[in-house]
């Protein structure tokens, strides 16, 4: 359950492609990873007693979490969220379209819940994986209980991201300031966390 305050955002996914909204008030994703390679390699040199390092650049961030849809009733269970989920696992066609082209993009999501960024950027969906838990099946075989196990993939090309760049810059700033009077508070002994 989301945390007990007077206002909280709920949790959400935009699917750009299908322009639909996944929303819940009452779930939220498990602990968010949070992943960027970087990529370095020792160069061997004969003579010398080391290998230089050579920087290979960075990869893409990479998220994952799973997310409990739980949808309690008697009559269709979860299955009407768990479509929306299921047109991300799916060529992106547009919410009205029936048959795909065939060169159609993977989805796309607008998402930036709990995964300390400046705004909302745009990720392309990797995994995107259910299981149904078989002690929460209703009378009519469809599902109560379900985990969605999420991967997603920041399209760091996308426009938006210039956004966080800066929203990056700004905020590395601030805490440098802030950590350095936490420290400053720390010597005289009121640090407060």
């Amino acid at each position: 359950m989301p945390p007990k305050t007077g206002y909280h955002l709920p949790w959400f996914i935009f699917d750009l492609f299908n322009l639909q909204l996944i929303v819940s008030p009452f779930t939220i994703p498990s602990d968010i990873t949070d992943t960027k390679s970087i990529v370095l390699a020792e160069t061997p040199i004969p003579g010398l007693n080391f290998d230089p390092i050579t920087p290979g650049g960075q990869g893409n961030k990479k998220l994952s979490f799973t997310l409990p849809l739980i949808k309690r009733n008697n009559t269709v269970g979860n299955i009407t969220m768990l479509k929306q989920f299921d047109q991300l696992r799916n060529q992106a066609v547009g919410l009205t379209s029936l048959f795909p082209a065939q060169f159609n993009p993977n989805p796309k999501v607008l998402f930036f819940w709990g995964a300390g960024t400046g705004v909302p950027l745009v990720y392309f969906v990797k995994k995107c994986d259910f299981v149904h838990k078989s002690s929460f099946i209703n009378q009519f075989g469809f599902p109560q209980y379900s985990d969605i196990q999420m991967e997603l993939w920041l399209d760091e090309s996308h426009p938006v991201y210039k956004a966080e760049e800066v929203f990056r810059k700004l905020a590395s700033i601030t805490g440098m300031i802030q950590t350095g009077f936490d420290v400053a508070g720390a010597a005289k002994g009121d640090l407060v966390i």
